[in-house]
């Protein structure tokens, strides 16, 4: 943009956008849609079984834990995500799958935050956004760039399975397929570096847990 110029709102087309991003935008919405509905499912008593199993998952490997320790476990199971959304999208099943995971990160972290409002209250809250949170978008924001990269590779592999379909080089596909996975990759280790940093430095003034 040149110096001086304005930047005008009516140059901006939210439909272009959508129709640019609409994938991106379904993983969004899977995504949100996984988190409200923990929000209301787990808060009925015959699912605080499972609520209290995440929970005491998510506190073992933080409390009392090292920087490099809670890194190693964070790091592990983010990475195991990221690979089975990776491994859906290199297959015909990525279409369905992909949304499916989005839809169960949203689950996971709508439990958690769910689950310290409801039983820490106020406490509850500052922990959600001291230290769940922000590592918790980053790794999400992953998810969902990946669940589309994923969706938009196992369409094309199941287009080539129809008749007549048009002829492509699948290989140089995959490569670009792999090459963004390992981008994502890094910033899913990005986001396991913040919550280390963080769970390690703050977690022992959350004495409650």
């Amino acid at each position: 943009m040149k110096p001086g110029g304005v930047v005008s709102l009516k140059k901006v087309n939210i439909v272009t956008f959508f129709g640019k991003n609409k994938l991106l935008i379904l993983m969004i919405s899977v995504f949100i849609t996984g988190f409200f509905i923990s929000s209301v499912f787990f808060s009925g008593s015959k699912a605080e079984v499972i609520s209290k199993a995440i929970y005491n998952s998510f506190i073992a490997d933080r409390k009392g834990a090292s920087f490099l320790s809670i890194l190693f476990a964070t790091l592990l199971k983010y990475v195991i995500v990221a690979v089975v959304c990776f491994m859906a999208g290199a297959s015909v099943g990525g279409v369905v799958l992909s949304p499916i995971i989005c839809c169960s990160v949203g689950l996971y972290f709508g439990t958690l935050t769910s689950y310290f409002c409801s039983a820490f209250a106020l406490k509850g809250v500052a922990f959600n956004s001291v230290i769940l949170i922000p590592p918790a978008i980053i790794f999400s924001l992953c998810i969902l760039f990946l669940a589309k990269e994923a969706f938009i590779f196992s369409s094309v592999l199941l287009r080539m399975t129809f008749p007549n379909s048009r002829a492509m080089n699948i290989s140089a596909e995959f490569k670009i397929y792999c090459g963004k996975f390992l981008l994502i990759i890094i910033f899913v280790f990005i986001a396991s570096i913040v919550d280390a940093a963080i769970s390690g430095s703050f977690i022992k003034y959350f004495s409650f847990i």
